[in-house]
């Protein structure tokens, strides 16, 4: 199921390409995304909801290398 994720936007080395940082369980996290991938004005990321229990939710990012997975509070996702 995709969801959004709140995150801090920046430019990115592309014209088409954004930089992103949002909060994991383990500490905030940067990484390149296509500015596709971002709602710019809500300043969200899409990403898939992989598993979730009240608390926390594990999601699968895009990333350079492909995908990548992090475990998220709940609350950050819309």
């Amino acid at each position: 199921m995709s969801k959004w994720i709140a995150v801090q936007v920046s430019e990115g080395l592309f014209p088409t390409e954004r930089t992103v940082q949002f909060e994991t369980v383990e500490g905030p996290i940067s990484l390149f995304v296509q500015s596709g991938q971002l709602d710019e004005g809500t300043k969200r990321m899409k990403v898939l909801l992989l598993d979730q229990d009240e608390k926390y939710a594990l999601v699968q990012v895009p990333s350079p290398s492909g995908t990548a997975v992090a475990k998220v509070l709940k609350s950050n996702l819309y």
